[in-house]
């Protein structure tokens, strides 16, 4: 998602839509909502409605609210103190740590599969892989190397609005000269509404409401808008729908060529390609549109390893840690905590090895990475609440609409979301055990919540000791 350099001049609402769009925005989890065919239209509205959009406008409420550095830390700490503020910032940090496996799997496969098809699924390869490219990564932003904002605009645009807009056009071409080939269809009501009947729909959710996360860090920029009361709203909504259009788009182009059998998060964009490319006596072009992805990712990659530190640097101000844990090197890196991170994803990457298969251990941790995602979303709503009841006389640059009702309204509709999410996130896959995924999944949720219990004891022993 990258730092974008805020202006001293107001944005426009059109920048306002472009930052959503480009921060939310990824086709990394679509695979896993093609999984529901066309019935990805309903399940992306229900989403987008009682999830992304009371998120976005909480968000940016408790961020014009509470502008000062420190992000959901500081949202929690003003509200209900310094532990809820801590823990709020610790499940965003775990989430991102789970997040990276995934990611860098799905880069690897990307990358692989037009020159080597059967290193994409080798365990052993994806394990080393992952491990190679995070810690050169970790190097790069240790000795401040990291990629100028220009290469990682273009690599940006050409890793995720080109292939988004590609896939969507190829998608449609082809099911307008292949509708006998189709995997899905759209000529009944019944194919439109829900299907609460499919194997594995709550891990398909789980992808879904996934692709739909990060607006917490996009709604920053909600008081750098003129007259934000009326403005972001209306940014909102454009930024909602497109977002949602381009995502169920997406789905329905990979669903109507990869099969719901042969479906992969690791594989699944790649595939399609590959398909609409055959079809079209075009193979050469799927290396080509391969290497874009992968840069596009890398690029989100490289902006993102360091940005779970900086928050966790806020709180280690507060004595939550030790102060030599967050020290900074001339470059001003956080080089303990980014070498105790990549320690931490090494360890994560051995999932890869205790699973049959790549695609089971991208489940898994994709699964992991929105349940410890909710929790921080669901702090962020009690926040929230707190926040009008306790900090009512405060200035806000904007409010959720609707008044009392509107408060209700976003925080209930957002809360339920996060709880639903977890608790149907447990419906894995058919090619997955039920019963050792969900002991998988609870012993991972135990261990990623653990160091934010040791870290409020270790503050109130120093506050003890001061």
């Amino acid at each position: 998602m990258g730092d974008i350099a805020k202006s001293a001049a107001k944005l426009s609402v059109f920048s306002i839509i472009m930052i959503t769009i480009t921060s939310v925005d990824s086709i990394r989890n679509l695979p896993g909502a093609a999984l529901f065919g066309s019935h990805a239209i309903s399940f992306f509205l229900l989403a987008g409605l009682c999830f992304f959009v009371p998120t976005a406008l909480v968000c940016a409420e408790m961020s014009t609210t509470y502008p000062k550095q420190g992000g959901v830390y500081l949202w929690g700490k003003e509200t209900l103190g310094h532990n809820f503020g801590f823990v709020t910032v610790w499940y965003q940090y775990a989430e991102n740590i789970v997040y990276y496996p995934p990611l860098i799997s799905f880069i690897v496969a990307t990358g692989t599969y037009p020159f080597f098809p059967h290193l994409a699924e080798n365990n052993i390869f994806m394990l080393v892989m992952i491990n190679v490219i995070f810690w050169a990564l970790t190097l790069v932003n240790i000795f401040g190397l990291r990629l100028s904002s220009m290469i990682t605009n273009v690599f940006g645009m050409i890793g995720l609005i080109f292939p988004i807009l590609l896939i969507i056009a190829l998608g449609g071409y082809w099911t307008y000269t292949n509708p006998e080939a189709s995997h899905i269809s759209l000529r009944h009501v019944s194919d439109w509404l829900p299907d609460f009947s499919q194997s594995g729909i709550g891990a398909s959710f789980t992808a879904v409401v996934l692709s739909l996360t990060g607006i917490e860090i996009t709604t920053a920029y909600a008081n750098e808008v003129k007259n934000p009361q009326k403005a972001y709203p209306k940014a909102l909504l454009v930024s909602t729908v497109m977002i949602l259009v381009s995502l169920t788009a997406c789905s329905l182009s990979i669903a109507a060529v990869v099969s719901h059998n042969n479906s992969s998060l690791s594989e699944g964009i790649i595939l399609a390609f590959k398909t609409f490319f055959e079809d079209m006596n075009l193979p050469f072009l799927l290396p080509v549109i391969a290497l874009a992805i992968v840069f596009g990712s890398l690029a989100s990659l490289n902006n993102w390893i360091i940005a779970p530190t900086k928050s966790l640097h806020v709180a280690a101000k507060d004595k939550f840690m030790p102060i030599r844990l967050s020290k900074e090197n001339r470059n001003k890196a956080p080089v303990p905590l980014l070498l105790l991170q990549g320690a931490i994803v090494s360890l994560l990457s051995l999932v890869f090895v205790l699973v049959p298969n790549v695609n089971q251990g991208m489940w898994l941790l994709n699964i992991l990475m929105t349940q410890l995602y909710m929790v921080m979303y669901i702090c962020i709503f009690i926040s929230f609440l707190a926040s009008r009841r306790k900090h009512h006389h405060i200035e806000r640059p904007f409010r959720v609409p609707g008044g009392k009702y509107g408060m209700i309204i976003a925080s209930t509709l957002g809360l339920i979301s996060c709880f639903v999410t977890i608790f149907v996130s447990f419906d894995v896959p058919s090619s997955i055990n039920k019963s050792t995924a969900a002991i998988a999944l609870i012993s991972g949720f135990i261990i990623f919540s653990l160091p934010a219990i040791a870290a409020i004891v270790y503050r109130n022993k120093q506050l003890k000791q001061a």
